[in-house]
This record gives C-alpha cells, sequence and structure tokens, in this order.
C-alpha cells in the first residue's frame, strides 16, 4: 500500500517570506546602484544564484517536511535526513536561501537584499548551533556525529576539523 503525500503549507511559508516576499518588497522599495563589474555577470549569475538557491531549498524542504510528518519549531524530525543536497552540506535549507538571496540582489541592483541575505545567514548560523545541531545530537546521537563528521556545514568540500582528516593529521 502506498502512502499519499498531501502537500502541507506551513513549511512552504518561511521560504517563501524570507527568500520571496521581503527581498521583492525591499527589492521594488529600495533599489541600490548597480553592482560594479559588467552588467553580463549580473544577467548570468544572477539567475544562476536564484536558479541554484531555489533548488537547494525546495529540496530541503521537500525531505525534510513533506517526506515526513516533521514538525515546525525546535523539535527534529523523525529521520535524520541524509540525501539530495544533505548529502552535500547540512544546512542546504538556509545555503539555498542565501544564494536565492544574493541572486535577487544582483538581479535587481537592491543592497537591501544582499543586507537581508547577510541577515538572514547570521540568524541561520545562530539558530543551527543553538536550536538544530543540538536537537539533532540529542534525536540521533552516533548517527547525527557520523553524519556531522562525513559532511560539512555550510560549503561544500569544505575540509572539517573533525573525523578522518583530523585523525590523519595528529598521527602523521
Amino acid at each position: 500500500m502506498s502512502r499519499v503525500r498531501t502537500l502541507r503549507a506551513e513549511p512552504l511559508l518561511i521560504p517563501l517570506v524570507v527568500a520571496g516576499a521581503v527581498p521583492a518588497a525591499l527589492g521594488l522599495w529600495l533599489p541600490g546602484p548597480s553592482p560594479p563589474g559588467p552588467d553580463g555577470l549580473r544577467t548570468t549569475a544572477g539567475p544562476v544564484l536564484v536558479l541554484l538557491g531555489a533548488w537547494m531549498t525546495a529540496d530541503a524542504v521537500d525531505r525534510v517536511y513533506l517526506r515526513q510528518p516533521t514538525p515546525l519549531g525546535d523539535r527534529p524530525p523523525q529521520q535524520l535526513v541524509r540525501s539530495g543536497w544533505y548529502g552535500v552540506i547540512r544546512n542546504p535549507m538556509a545555503a539555498g536561501m542565501t544564494l536565492l538571496l544574493a541572486g535577487e540582489a544582483l538581479l535587481w541592483s537592491a543592497t537591501a537584499v544582499l543586507v537581508w541575505a547577510a541577515v538572514v545567514l547570521t540568524v541561520s548560523c545562530v539558530t543551527t548551533a543553538r536550536i538544530e545541531e543540538p536537537g539533532l545530537r540529542e534525536a540521533f546521537g552516533e548517527q547525527y556525529a557520523a553524519y556531522r563528521r562525513a559532511v560539512p556545514g555550510w560549503i561544500p568540500g569544505a575540509a572539517r576539523t573533525t573525523g578522518r582528516r583530523a585523525t590523519h593529521r595528529r598521527t602523521h
């Protein structure tokens, strides 16, 4: 018997407001000067960042909130998600929204949207460190610890200070 997935609106509200409504308002009300550099860079990099960020965010929301009955708030999901973008970085939803916002800032030449992206990233980093990671450690124990050692937090391929690489450096 297959399980029927129903679309839950609540998980979609935060990304739509944070990466949609707020930057749209800021971009329309507070446009800034064009960023330095050729216009081709802005018109190429902007859409690429928007599409990559939207893909990361949508994939993360789908895997955490739509594929399992994960509550919103400070409680961890029922299952530790390690697939999709979660196999590349541990925080693809926040990283995706930040990339999406950076792309919007380029497209709209809106410094205010870039400032908003910095605020979103800062809040995400603090929330991750103070709420999400402690909750995941408590809920999943060694399974989360192993995932944390294997997958970087924010930047794909970033060197980690724990796990095999750190052990290798200490012993050789």
